[in-house]
This record gives structure tokens, C-alpha cells and sequence, in this order.
């Protein structure tokens, strides 16, 4: 699978050297590739879906008081959320 780097300098807002341009790009073509050898395999459904046990997730635990600090540090806030640049093209 070809990779176009400048595409995803673009969406990254990142900038790669010149030189480290096609060891980038060798690298995320592997990647790439194994994520598909990944997909390839033949699991059942629920195993696709998560990569630990539900029983080894801890219960979420929230209070008010975590959403205040939280949002406190925010660069822009709006109705208790955070608001954040839009990133799909």
C-alpha cells in the first residue's frame, strides 16, 4: 500500500524532514500492513471489539467536582464541555 506522505503531513500538521521521508514511509506502510493481517484473522466477533476482558475493566467513578477541575484548564469551554477545532475534511 502506497503512502502519501505530504497527505498526511497535512492532516497531522506535522512536518517531516526531507530526509526521514521514505524510512517514515517504509514504517507506515508496515504498520499498515499489519494492522491488515490483523483484520485477516478469523476471531470470533467480541474479540475484535476490545482488547481486554470486561472484567478487567475497573468501574468509572465520577463526581461533579472532576468535571469542574477538568474543564477549568479548557482553552475554550462551552455548555460544560470542551470545545475543540474541527478536524474532518
Amino acid at each position: 500500500m502506497k503512502v502519501d506522505i505530504e497527505y498526511l503531513e497535512k492532516l497531522s500538521k506535522l512536518k517531516i524532514d526531507d530526509e526521514k521521508k521514505e524510512k517514515f514511509e517504509q514504517d507506515f506502510e508496515k504498520i499498515l500492513a499489519f494492522v491488515d493481517d490483523i483484520t485477516k484473522l478469523e476471531l470470533p466477533e467480541e474479540d475484535k471489539s476490545r482488547a481486554v476482558a470486561l472484567s478487567q475493566l475497573r468501574e468509572d467513578e465520577f463526581t461533579q467536582k472532576d468535571k469542574v477541575d477538568v474543564l477549568s484548564c479548557a482553552p475554550k469551554k462551552k455548555d460544560g464541555c470542551y470545545l475543540t477545532p474541527l478536524v474532518v475534511e
